[in-house]
C-alpha cells in the first residue's frame, strides 16, 4: 500500500504524464518532498518535477510558476548557482488535472557539511544578477499575499474568529515596521532560508524560485535569520556563517529585526495553511499562533 498522500499521488499521476508525453521515459517516480508543492525525481531521467499544491490551492493559474521558471532560467543563462529548469524537455509551465507543473534538472547532493559562507556569496551573487531580470515581478507580494491568505483562511473557517485577529493584528503590525524603512527595492529570492540551498559537487546551489518578487535584500536576509529557533530549526552558527559570507558585515539590527518579525508572520499563515493538509505540521502552526497570540 502507498504511504503517499492523495495529493502525492496525484502530483506522480500528472507529473508522469506530461513528461511521457514529452518523451521522457520514466521507470520510477520517487517523491522527494511533499509540502506546499510535491518534488518528483522522474528516474532515470535527470528531471524533477514541481508539482503545485497547497500552493496551487492560494494562488491559482500559472502566472506565479511561470514567473519562477523565467526568473530560474534568466539566473541560469546569467551563469548563477541555481538549480536550472529541465533541459530535456520544455520546462513549462505544464497544466493538466487541475495541477500546475514545473521541470527542473535534478542534482545530486552530496553528503558534507554545508558551507555556509558559499552559500552566502552564492545568495548575494544571485541578488546582482537579478538586477537584470527584466520580466514583470509583484511588488512585496510575500507580505500582502500572506495577509490576503488570512482571509481566507477566516472565510473558510480554518480560523477562529479569534486567531484570524491575531494574525490581522500581526500583519498590520509587521507590514507598518517593514513600511517604515526605505529600502531599494530589486527582485529577490523571497523564501531565502537554507533549505532552499542544495548542497552538491558543483558546491550551494540556490534552488525554489516561485517567491520571487520586488522587495529589498532584507526580506532574503531576514528569511535566512528567522529560520533560526525556536522559530525554526536551522543552525544558527551556519545561519551566521551564511551572512558573513553575504558579505556587508554586520547587518542594520533594527532593519533585520523587522524582516524577521515579517518572515515570520508570513511563514505562519503558511505553516496554518499547509496543516490543513498535512497533520504532522499542525503542532508546529500551533506553537507560532500561540507566540502571537502572547503578542497580540
Amino acid at each position: 500500500m502507498s504511504t503517499r498522500t492523495f495529493a502525492a499521488d496525484r502530483a506522480v499521476r500528472a507529473a508522469v504524464a506530461v513528461a511521457t508525453a514529452h518523451g521522457v521515459r520514466v521507470h520510477d517516480a520517487v517523491v522527494l518532498r511533499d509540502v506546499s508543492n510535491v518534488l518528483i525525481h522522474l528516474r532515470p531521467a535527470p528531471v524533477v518535477a514541481r508539482v503545485a499544491t497547497a500552493t496551487l490551492a492560494m494562488r491559482g493559474g500559472a502566472a506565479w510558476r511561470a514567473r519562477e521558471l523565467a526568473v530560474a532560467s534568466h539566473l541560469a543563462r546569467a551563469g548563477a548557482p541555481v538549480v536550472a529548469p529541465s533541459a530535456e524537455l520544455p520546462p513549462g509551465p505544464h497544466g493538466f488535472d487541475g495541477l500546475s507543473i514545473g521541470f527542473w534538472e535534478h542534482v545530486v547532493e552530496v553528503d558534507a557539511p554545508l558551507d555556509g559562507e558559499e552559500a552566502g556569496r552564492r545568495l548575494r551573487r544571485c541578488h546582482e544578477l537579478l538586477c537584470s531580470f527584466e520580466g514583470e515581478l509583484p511588488r512585496m507580494a510575500a507580505l500582502s499575499e500572506a495577509r490576503a491568505i488570512v482571509e481566507r483562511l477566516a472565510a473558510d473557517a480554518v480560523l477562529s474568529p479569534d486567531d484570524a485577529g491575531v494574525l490581522r493584528r500581526a500583519g498590520a503590525r509587521v507590514t507598518a515596521r517593514v513600511d517604515r524603512l526605505v529600502l531599494p527595492l530589486q527582485p529577490v529570492h523571497g523564501d531565502a532560508h537554507l533549505g532552499n540551498v542544495l548542497n552538491t559537487a558543483r558546491g550551494p546551489l540556490w534552488n525554489d524560485w516561485e517567491d520571487t518578487f520586488l522587495g529589498p535584500r532584507a526580506w532574503d536576509l531576514g528569511c535566512l535569520h528567522a529560520s533560526a529557533p525556536p522559530f525554526g530549526h536551522r543552525d544558527p552558527a551556519l545561519i551566521a556563517a551564511t551572512q558573513r559570507g553575504y558579505g556587508i558585515g554586520d547587518p542594520d539590527l533594527r532593519v533585520l529585526d523587522a524582516y524577521v518579525a515579517a518572515r515570520r508572520f508570513q511563514a505562519t499563515v503558511w505553516g496554518v495553511e499547509i496543516a490543513r493538509t498535512h497533520p504532522d505540521r499542525r503542532a508546529w502552526a500551533e506553537r507560532q499562533l500561540a507566540r502571537l497570540r502572547r503578542a497580540s
